[in-house]
């Protein structure tokens, strides 16, 4: 990876904060971020679990589960789990199925953190790699 998802995590919840797509439950996320940005151990812990309930109440907030995608990341240098790989693949997965391709860099910060996540699982890039062979290419 190129970039630091924990600085992106802080950058994207920054735009979260600033959008409606969590509605009433904003607040809360902002509790819970914060508490897992300025701790650690079983308090970043249970906060991360109550950003991740917020995500499943919201599965639509593409900011928030952006969001959750680099926090996911960061939280496994505490705990390093099989769950916390696979739930970072599937946000990863789910919104690069829902991305316009307005944000080409967007994209390519999904692609590497599922590229990160299927390795930390040990898994090929079997989608990725079958997707590039079925991408036209010029002439076709």
């Amino acid at each position: 990876m190129d970039f630091d998802p924990a600085i992106a995590a802080q950058q994207v919840f920054a735009r979260v904060r600033g959008s409606t797509e969590l509605g009433s439950d904003l607040e809360g996320a902002i509790a819970a971020e914060d508490r897992f940005s300025n701790s650690g151990g079983k308090e970043a812990s249970e906060a991360y679990r109550d950003l991740v309930e917020i995500g499943k109440r919201h599965p639509d907030a593409t900011g928030f589960g952006e969001f959750l995608v680099y926090i996911t990341w960061c939280h496994l240098m505490d705990e390093t789990y099989p769950e916390h790989f696979k739930r970072g693949l599937a946000l990863c997965q789910s919104l690069l199925q829902r991305d316009s391709g307005e944000d080409p860099a967007r994209v390519r910060r999904l692609q590497a953190m599922e590229a990160s996540y299927r390795a930390g699982l040990g898994s090929e890039s079997e989608d990725l790699m079958d997707f590039d062979v079925d991408t036209p290419r010029g002439g076709d």
